[in-house]
């Protein structure tokens, strides 16, 4: 007996240092310091990535709308293959939109040496020359140096944290959680859209000089509440999803269409069966590109009809 009532009081003196090695040990990895390298390591570009899926969701949900019973949805994604640096990837993606009671989605498929475009099952062949300008503008996007949007927006995080570990897609991953400036995440898109504009990337537009300051504080007074998770994979550090949130205050013609003063946007990224061969081929029957145009202006009164316009 006094063996065993030694025993429980060097168990009691010994309980308390334990209980600190535990919430020492269940502390290690959700530190500011661990997340920020994972965030480096994640965003670093030194991932090789060959094909998998991509998904893509942007929703923009009005506030108690008056006018609205559900989101408005963007998708974009599908599959693609790698077919070097520099060059468009052999891709299958699918561009869809929903909301005000619309719903519709265009195909656009790469061979990697042909483009085409998708409409409610039937194929058109894009001209060559509009496909080497879209090869040669995403050559010069992925230039060397070039920028990165990753890049960039982790310059912008703040208080990044260590949530913990999850599944994404098969994959084990670590989630991270982040708060966003805002201001200086404009700041730096601002001179992404001018070095785009310098490489000869085209569809910056209007943007092509940047954002200028006065707008970029406008936009950043009209955006609360901003929220950023990232899940990175455990054994490789690559990206396996993304996903941005914030409200954002709307008025003029924008907040009467959508029947609120505000609305909550999410996008999310997320990327599946990394570096798993892909199977994507050219549409078996193609119909001229011109026939296209007449069908695209259909879908113009169609979505116009659906947005009161």
């Amino acid at each position: 007996m006094t063996n065993v009532r030694r025993s429980r009081r060097r168990a009691a003196r010994l309980a308390p240092a334990a209980l600190l090695c535990c919430l020492a040990i269940a502390g290690c990895g959700g530190g500011s310091g661990d997340a920020k390298k994972l965030l480096r390591e994640t965003f670093s570009g030194q991932h090789k990535i060959s094909s998998g899926v991509l998904d893509v969701q942007l929703t923009i949900d009005p506030a108690g709308s008056s006018t609205l019973h559900g989101p408005i949805t963007l998708s974009f994604g599908g599959p693609f293959e790698s077919l070097g640096p520099g060059r468009l990837p052999q891709s299958d993606f699918k561009l869809g939109v929903a909301g005000f009671g619309f719903a519709g989605s265009l195909g656009i498929l790469s061979t990697g040496t042909a483009g085409y475009v998708t409409l409610k099952g039937i194929a058109y062949e894009l001209p060559q020359a509009s496909f080497q300008r879209l090869e040669s503008s995403f050559a010069a996007a992925a230039a060397p140096g070039g920028g990165g949007i990753f890049n960039r927006l982790e310059a912008a995080l703040t208080n990044p944290t260590v949530v913990g570990e999850e599944a994404i897609a098969g994959a084990k991953t670590t989630h991270i959680r982040a708060g966003i400036n805002v201001a200086a995440l404009l700041a730096d898109v601002s001179g992404l859209l001018q070095r785009a504009s310098s490489l000869g990337v085209s569809g910056t537009g209007a943007l092509a000089g940047g954002i200028s300051a006065a707008t970029q504080r406008r936009i950043a007074g009209l955006i609360s509440n901003p929220t950023f998770d990232l899940w990175t994979g455990v054994s490789d550090r690559t990206l396996r999803r993304l996903q941005i949130g914030a409200t954002v205050a709307v008025s003029g013609q924008i907040g009467q269409l959508l029947g609120s003063r505000s609305v909550d946007l999410g996008l999310s990224i997320e990327y599946s069966s990394l570096n798993q061969p892909q199977t994507i081929a050219a549409p078996a029957t193609v119909r001229p590109f011109s026939e296209l145009a007449v069908r695209l202006r259909g879908l113009q009164q169609a979505l116009k009809a659906a947005f009161g316009r």
